[in-house]
């Protein structure tokens, strides 16, 4: 087969923009990094991946321009693609993503003073006054078992309800110990 200066030149801007779609799926992982802090090990399960996809798309571009033979200005066309990408969108998307990332923990701060030390300051004030009336509860109780080993008279027994009960009456009849009037027929 033979390869003509087009040719290599119709691949190595086909390189170039398979590297701009590269660097765009990696800046979507940094994004990421950026804005939530992921861990070490995500960090390098990620970046397999990556490593992976990044491979095969590779391979498959060989295979489309060059018929599975990898050349040099390929690899170098790819190269000059995420780098181009990286030293213009790239900059700006990082430094997108930090400035957000500086945005949310300023609001969360904001937030946190804001709301969440006046919640904190109601909620210790109430769990304050809870204990208190556990205490108070647990003491009545502990007099109330006390008590029970000296209970009080049988309320018959007591002299108050014995005189209320010849002044007043037992009758289920009378009305809050109003006698009956005789004189309505």
């Amino acid at each position: 087969m033979e390869v003509t200066l087009s040719s290599q030149l119709l691949g190595l801007g086909m390189a170039a923009l398979t590297g701009v779609a590269l660097a765009a799926v990696y800046d979507m992982l940094r994004i990421t990094r950026i804005l939530f802090r992921t861990g070490r090990a995500v960090m390098y399960v990620q970046d397999i991946l990556y490593g992976a996809i990044a491979a095969l798309v590779t391979f498959l571009l060989a295979l489309a321009v060059n018929s599975g033979e990898v050349r040099f200005y390929m690899i170098l066309g790819e190269a000059a693609g995420m780098a181009a990408y990286f030293l213009t969108v790239g900059r700006l998307t990082a430094g997108i993503a930090k400035r957000l990332r500086r945005f949310g923990t300023a609001a969360a701060l904001w937030c946190s003073k804001r709301i969440g030390t006046p919640a904190k300051a109601f909620y210790e004030k109430k769990k304050a006054a809870v204990l208190q009336k556990r205490a108070e509860n647990q003491k009545r109780k502990k007099n109330s078992e006390g008590n029970k080993e000296n209970p009080l008279k049988p309320s018959q027994d007591m002299v108050y309800n014995q005189i209320k009960h010849i002044f007043i009456g037992s009758d289920k009849g009378d009305k809050g110990g109003i006698p009956k009037d005789d004189t309505k027929p």
